[in-house]
């Protein structure tokens, strides 16, 4: 299993810990007869019916990796590109490992796991990095599919604020400590989702800033990790940033312009406005 799966913890609510502490229980990868991988995201286990070494094709609304990298490239510059096939033959390997965490609370483990693979189960995907941000394109077959992807990011991130991620390494138990705050965020994607994540562990702090947009059946995650602690207005301003890029890719794969909406005026600013208006009327006359 290759060690740049711990720079793809893209989804709003995802702990990057999680895929740190996969990677490193995990040896590097030993070449395979395609016919000997497993293929799939699903629970780990069963056959081998049905395993082939790349990804399905696209179905019903899904787009093609071709169209998901190269959104990706038009909008983001010197970014490394992957996409499904690249991760196919390892996600079952990926979900078997993520399924030996601990989480607690308890009913918070199928929010981590899920939200840590890099492909969603039921989705293609294509992943753009380039330095400390990373975006992802989840293409599904139908909105509904992509709704409920992101409605059960939201009740994760709503029920899990706080959670606890531990993982025993032979000898030794790694624990780390996950904070997760929901900042707000305009947009004109039919879903979005914006957070701050805190993760402490003996290793030191890890802190991110994501935002999650849907439009359709198409969800672009764009997340940035940050050296230097943000107060929520600071994360809010990179949520904005964020958001701005998401919202490019989305446009590129969806063929319309996604734009957030102008702030609304605050009712101070409205009651200054019109106590302005009527003095000048008074003025005139």
């Amino acid at each position: 299993m290759t060690s740049r799966t711990s720079a793809l913890a893209l989804a709003a609510s995802a702990s990057a810990f999680a895929l740190t502490l996969l990677v490193s229980s995990c040896s590097e990868p030993v070449d395979q007869d395609p016919a000997q991988q497993q293929a799939g995201g699903g629970p780990a286990g069963g056959g081998m019916a049905g395993a082939q070494a790349r990804a399905p094709e696209p179905a019903g609304s899904q787009h093609s990796h071709d169209e998901m990298r190269s959104a990706l490239e038009t909008v983001i510059e010197d970014a490394t590109i992957t996409d499904t096939d690249d991760w196919w033959s390892s996600l079952r390997d990926i979900n078997r490992e993520l399924q030996k965490l601990q989480v607690a609370p308890t009913d918070c483990k199928a929010f981590v796991t899920a939200s840590a693979l890099p492909v969603p189960t039921g989705a293609l995907a294509a992943i753009a990095e380039n330095g400390s941000r990373r975006t992802a394109v989840h293409s599904f077959e139908d909105a509904e599919a992509a709704q409920l992807y992101v409605q059960n990011e939201a009740d994760g991130v709503e029920r899990c604020e706080e959670h606890t991620i531990i993982r025993e390494l032979e000898e030794n138990q790694v624990e780390a400590e996950t904070t997760i705050e929901e900042l707000e965020i305009r947009s004109g994607a039919e879903d979005a989702l914006a957070v701050r994540r805190l993760t402490e562990s003996e290793d030191g702090l890890q802190r991110d800033v994501a935002v999650v947009l849907r439009h359709s059946s198409t969800v672009v995650g764009t997340a940035e990790s940050v050296e230097d602690p943000m107060d929520k207005d600071e994360a809010e301003e990179l949520a904005v940033e964020l958001e701005a890029e998401a919202a490019r890719v989305l446009s590129e794969l969806v063929g319309e312009e996604i734009v957030a909406p102008e702030p609304e005026p605050d009712d101070d600013e409205d009651d200054e406005d019109d106590d302005g208006s009527e003095e000048d009327s008074e003025a005139d006359s």
